[in-house]
């Protein structure tokens, strides 16, 4: 059975209510029970801590304001900033924002060419706790994830056309986008047979490459979609949060319209409450009411089982990410980070200097 979250039309799992759920809803079957997906003791931290950065922070701190918060409550002293060589300034600018307050940050001497591989090693030379990705192609952040020793959170999502703001194309997947993502020519389909490093590097390569040749450079959404078609996936999963339902569903048109079959997991799958985890009433977003924990190694296990050939990760929070990423055999691409106070525009805050 697919996964398919984003054409869900209740909210059930976020309400705890198992019971309402579509007869569809893979919660019903063999669902991968919580003690079993958090029985590694710096997993379920990551999850507490990730979940205590969303109450207390919500909709008031930015991204990298989150990073921060992240790392502290895990211990997190040692971070690795990671980009390519064409969002070096947007790292630099990361790095600075980590150290004024106190993280230590390990930058990559500025590279020529793009070295995702290199820069996980030399992290891990480094003994990095926490790495973050400060925009990288579609592939090499790929690449980044499968090598790193240390957890991994997307900060800036490599977006040349608009200019580090991906979400913006499906805001606009209907106007201004509709031709470069629904119209696009499509290539002859390949067929698909699995993965290794080689072929993600070079994939990233062809599909950089390409779309520095055009004039008008493609979006973040027209890249994945290039790399996809240029290794044969047909099948796509999807994690998302749960507050990006709509976008989950604009996503899901895009897709399939370029014949995709797509897979998609909200991050309350599972309906598991906050308690669980062993926040209070206190802790939660809404204290007062019912609160179910995002499930990211949830989120991972449902699309391993679905047997997806590539994963797009689309608006998770800090850490949430970092635990998804972990769970994966299957290479995933960074397409949107969250940041409820700048509409996903995380790199914004890089550039505000009222910025904490």
């Amino acid at each position: 059975m697919s996964m398919d979250c984003a054409g869900c039309d209740r909210y059930a799992c976020r309400a705890g209510r198992v019971d309402a759920a579509p007869e569809t809803c893979p919660m019903w079957g063999d669902f991968p029970a919580f003690e079993t997906l958090y029985d590694a003791d710096v997993v379920r931290r990551l999850a507490y801590h990730a979940a205590r950065v969303e109450a207390d922070g919500y909709c008031r701190w930015t991204r990298v304001r989150e990073v921060v918060e992240v790392s502290e409550r895990m211990g997190y002293r040692r971070i690795g900033v990671g980009s390519c060589p064409d969002t070096r300034h947007e790292a630099e600018l990361a790095a600075a924002r980590l150290a004024e307050h106190g993280l230590e940050v390990v930058l990559p001497e500025p590279l020529e060419d793009c070295d995702p591989v290199g820069q996980a090693s030399l992290f891990a030379d480094r003994a990095t706790d926490f790495n973050v990705i400060a925009g990288m192609c579609v592939g090499h952040d790929s690449l980044f994830m499968r090598h790193s020793a240390a957890p991994v959170t997307s900060l800036v999502v490599r977006d040349v056309r608009l200019r580090h703001n991906p979400a913006a194309a499906l805001y606009l997947h209907t106007g201004y986008f509709k031709s470069a993502l629904y119209g696009a020519r499509s290539k002859d389909q390949v067929p698909f047979r699995g993965w290794d490093d080689a072929l993600l590097d070079r994939l990233a390569r062809e599909v950089r490459d390409a779309g520095a040749a055009r004039d008008a450079r493609p979006c973040r959404l027209e890249e994945v979609m290039d790399f996809a078609r240029r290794a044969g996936v047909r099948r796509l999963g999807v994690v998302y949060c749960v507050g990006f339902r709509e976008e989950a569903r604009q996503l899901k048109a895009v897709l399939g319209t370029n014949g995709f079959r797509l897979s998609s997991v909200c991050c309350k799958t599972g309906a598991v409450p906050k308690e669980r985890l062993g926040i209070t009433d206190e802790e939660k977003v809404h204290p007062g009411r019912p609160e179910m924990m995002c499930n990211p190694v949830a989120q991972a296990e449902l699309l391993e089982r679905d047997e997806v050939e590539l994963v797009l990760l689309l608006g998770q929070c800090v850490g949430h990410d970092s635990a998804t990423m972990a769970r994966l055999a299957t290479p995933a691409v960074c397409l949107v980070a969250k940041d409820r106070v700048l509409g996903h525009n995380t790199v914004a805050a890089l550039h505000d200097m009222r910025e904490a």
